[in-house]
């Protein structure tokens, strides 16, 4: 009976042991899944950076191979750049109307319309942030993390959006509630 349960307990140990190992995995990039299904990616925001990458870029390019290349890094800097400063712009504004005359010049005139940023509102609601960070996946879908203050409570905010031709062509707005 004792051997039995020293058996027992050993087995117990075991399973834990393996158990554990298997739950340690480790992540090197974080990702984020959104309802698509599709893998947004975490994409690096400094501004430093982006400005090191446009400076490298615009160095002399021998083959197409490679000028496409660079072509690629400007447009998808182009994006970060964007998506930065929309995302800036939709969380520090005094005023509704205030944040959306700044997105204005941001967006698409058929996406302005889609989201009403075009109607003026006697919303007083003022907000601070910042953009926390800018996730990416492979059909040129972003999403932009931003926390930030709103009439003294903490919110976070997702965007989700689409670039086209240098301009958010399409957005969707998503409030983050912490449960607990």
């Amino acid at each position: 009976m004792m051997e039995t349960k020293k058996l027992f307990v050993a087995g117990l140990i075991l399973l834990s042991g393996i158990l554990a190992a298997c739950g340690q995995q480790e992540t090197k990039e974080e990702v984020l899944t959104i309802e698509s299904s599709s893998i947004m990616q975490a994409v690096e925001t400094s501004k430093t950076k982006a400005k090191e990458e446009i400076s490298q870029s615009s160095e002399p390019v021998e083959s197409t191979e490679e000028a496409e290349d660079s072509e690629e890094k400007k447009s998808k800097q182009g994006h970060m750049e964007l998506l930065q400063t929309y995302g800036e712009a939709y969380v520090n504004f005094k005023s509704i109307n205030h944040r959306n005359e700044k997105l204005k010049d941001l967006m698409t005139e058929e996406c302005i319309q889609m989201n009403g940023i075009d109607i003026v509102t006697g919303n007083g609601l003022g907000s601070e942030g910042k953009v926390t960070s800018i996730y990416q996946n492979d059909q040129d879908e972003y999403a932009v993390l931003l926390d930030c203050i709103q009439n003294g409570s903490p919110i976070r905010i997702l965007l989700l959006a689409k670039v086209e031709d240098g301009k958010i062509a399409e957005m969707t707005y998503n409030t983050l509630k912490k449960e607990y």
